[in-house]
């Protein structure tokens, strides 16, 4: 399976908006061709989060949905860690992408459409750049918010955000994809302009630029955590948290504090 037919049949299947945002935006994670994510670039709900603007509960319940289960198809495996690994290990749930029978059905037939309409105007295929080279290469992916910040224009949902709020390309992006996804409206832009007008763009920008930072300080910790054990036998425990500056440890926390350690308010 090549990345453009995998991206191909999410586009052209009836799943919702929000699965077919997180399913393209795993494939911009995954080695091609085959569809497998590598351990290294395994995303956390955190990761996903910033990468589609969705909600924790929304990329569960939209996860569980288009996963392939016994006895029922689905787009994505999970192998989920046990607890024991999730907590000492670190280990995070790995993905591998597949396409299901009736999708796949429906994207022969419409290759097949589209290489005979081709034939006739002189269509050539794209080249599928990541075969071609072999092994992951994410830099040679672009996001759906780098895409939008080239291609953006005065009218585009990123554009009235930024325009709004000072938002970079990539926030608006995700600002955008927030409010398209709860509040599903009509014309896009519309909405975005009222809601700039009344300020609500603002506090959605604020309220995206804590939940990255949150999703930063939840990676930085579990960086930590996968450190060498301090004296009191507390994977990481020597590592200092990325807010507070005080070690992850109780023990070591309290006898920082004793040789005169300030505490930082997180």
């Amino acid at each position: 399976m090549k990345r453009w037919e995998f991206e191909r049949a999410v586009l052209g299947s009836d799943l919702s908006a929000p699965a077919r945002l997180i399913l393209l935006a795993l494939a911009v994670l995954a080695d091609w061709p085959g569809g497998v994510i590598p351990a290294k670039f395994s995303p956390s709900l955190s990761t996903l989060q910033v990468m589609t603007g969705l909600s924790r509960s929304a990329l569960a319940t939209h996860l569980n949905a288009i996963e392939r289960v016994a006895g029922r198809d689905g787009w994505v495996v999970r192998a989920r860690p046990t607890k024991r690994q999730a907590q000492t290990e670190k280990e995070r749930t790995r993905y591998r992408l597949s396409i299901p029978a009736s999708a796949r059905d429906a994207l022969a037939s419409a290759s097949h459409g589209l290489a005979s309409a081709g034939d006739g105007l002189g269509l050539v295929r794209e080249v599928d750049r990541a075969s071609a080279g072999g092994g992951h290469k994410p830099d040679h992916f672009q996001t759906y918010s780098q895409t939008a910040a080239k291609q953006q224009s005065p009218s585009s949902p990123e554009q009235i955000v930024i325009d709004a709020t000072g938002a970079t390309a990539e926030e608006a992006a995700a600002v955008a994809n927030r409010v398209a996804n709860e509040r599903k409206p009509r014309s896009l832009p519309g909405l975005l302009r009222r809601m700039a007008t009344d300020g609500d763009l603002t506090q959605l920008l604020a309220d995206q630029r804590a939940a990255a930072k949150r999703a930063t300080v939840a990676d930085a910790l579990e960086a930590a955590r996968r450190g060498p054990e301090c004296e009191h036998r507390v994977p990481g425990g020597a590592a200092l948290h990325p807010t507070t500056r005080q070690p992850l440890c109780p023990h070591c926390r309290t006898q920082a504090q004793r040789n005169g350690l300030k505490v930082v308010s997180a």
